[in-house]
């Protein structure tokens, strides 16, 4: 009795909550999977769910690092994924990585908890390698996937040679590279200051770091908001405007005069959307949006979203959508498709100073994009895995140089990389 009473209270705070709750917003999740996810991880408010083979799959984070859960209709959990440091792995498997593997490194640990057992997959990567090897809880090897050379030369192929661009990733060599502190080394949005500064944010403070190319150093650290998951930063003027992932705008007003005024500009869209691309459009006037997730309602297409800096208002509808049916995004990278919205998941974006062409960069499949305000690709280039483990951060100085930032994962750091021109 006191067990159904307590699923029964659970069961109607969720519905209770339902509406105004984004986790479960745009989704088709059974209550009984509800009710077992909020029991088991209540301090969890973002997750993406998917449906698989009729399970049901959600994918979160805790303190950065990526989780999986899979409950069966009936809200049982039959699997649960966790993202592990490479130091946490049983020595029988790292000494047998770093015997048989010495050349590679390791990119990605994962523990898999099923059937009261526990597995290990851990991803390697080697210049154009890429090898995926998982063990038993003993440290015996089970099964080995690897991606070879070949494989992504043949991948690359699929991009029309007319539109690659430049040196051997597409971009002639860097001029110079800067490695960032530790408190950036999840940089995930970078903008060009007039005085030369890069304004930095990261995911999870909410801080404007000032960062200086010659001093190699942070001068300047600006607080705007608390903790948070922050993707993009776009510099007007005198003013600073930052983008959280929930689609949600900060103003920060004359940021850099040692007591800035902020505004909060909530968002008109789904949860779903994951917005992390934030471009200033100086011809309209307006910053311009771009989605990591989806929407639903958009079909096979991806929406680029306007607000507006004359009322500081967001439109609902895109003002114009990307067809992930073009030749340009056939599915690539090591990463796991569960979708066709996964071809493009893009992580910054920027408005080239001279040309007015509109650059959309991918971090999850590698990739930087030149598109139009029809939502045509018209320029794709791979970017140098090796170089950029997770490249989040975009942008130009006025004589129309590239910076590319890209976090650092659980043990790098965060580095800067400047280009002479774009692509």
């Amino acid at each position: 009795m006191k067990k159904y009473s307590l699923y029964a209270f659970t069961l109607a705070v969720i519905m209770a909550g339902t509406a105004c709750d984004p986790i479960w917003e745009n989704t088709k999740v059974p209550e009984a999977v509800k009710v077992q996810f909020a029991d088991r991880y209540p301090t969890i408010k973002n997750a993406d769910w998917d449906n698989e083979n009729g399970n049901f799959e959600a994918e979160f984070k805790v303190n950065g690092l990526e989780r999986t859960a899979l409950f069966s209709p009936d809200g049982k959990l039959l699997s649960y994924t966790e993202e592990i440091d490479q130091r946490h792995l049983p020595n029988s498997i790292l000494s047998q990585v770093q015997a048989q593997y010495a050349n590679y490194r390791i990119d990605e640990a994962h523990r898999v908890q099923q059937n009261g057992n526990a597995n290990y997959v851990v991803e390697l990567e080697d210049n154009m390698d890429e090898v995926k090897l998982h063990f038993d809880a003993s440290g015996k090897l089970i099964e080995q996937q690897k991606s070879t050379a070949t494989a992504i030369q043949q991948e690359a192929s699929l991009i029309p040679t007319g539109i690659q661009n430049g040196g051997t990733n597409g971009l002639n060599a860097p001029v110079e590279q800067w490695e960032l502190p530790d408190n950036l080394r999840e940089v995930s949005g970078i903008a060009m200051l007039e005085d030369g500064l890069i304004a930095c944010v990261q995911d999870e403070e909410g801080a404007i770091h000032l960062w200086d190319p010659q001093k190699k150093t942070i001068v300047e650290k600006i607080n705007f908001a608390g903790p948070g998951d922050y993707e993009g930063i776009s510099i007007v003027d005198k003013d600073a405007y930052i983008l959280r992932s929930d689609g949600s705008i900060y103003e920060v007003t004359d940021f850099r005069n040692g007591k800035p005024a902020v505004k909060e500009y909530k968002t008109v869209l789904a949860s779903t959307q994951n917005t992390e691309g934030l471009a200033y459009d100086a011809t309209n006037n307006r910053l311009l949006i771009a989605c990591k997730g989806y929407d639903s309602t958009l079909g096979d297409n991806k929406g680029i979203y306007s607000f507006s800096l004359n009322d500081k208002k967001m439109q609902a509808e895109p003002v114009f959508q990307i067809s992930l049916k073009q030749d340009n995004l056939s599915t690539t990278g090591k990463k796991k498709k569960k979708g066709q919205y996964d071809v493009l998941q893009p992580s910054s974006f920027e408005v080239h100073p001279t040309t007015g062409e509109l650059y959309l960069m991918d971090a999850v499949n590698t990739r930087l994009h030149v598109i139009n305000e029809q939502g045509e690709i018209l320029k794709t280039i791979p970017l140098d895995k090796q170089l950029f483990k997770q490249p989040e951060g975009l942008t130009f100085n006025p004589n129309g140089e590239l910076y590319i930032a890209s976090e650092g994962g659980k043990k790098g750091k965060g580095v800067i990389v400047k280009y002479a021109s774009g692509i």
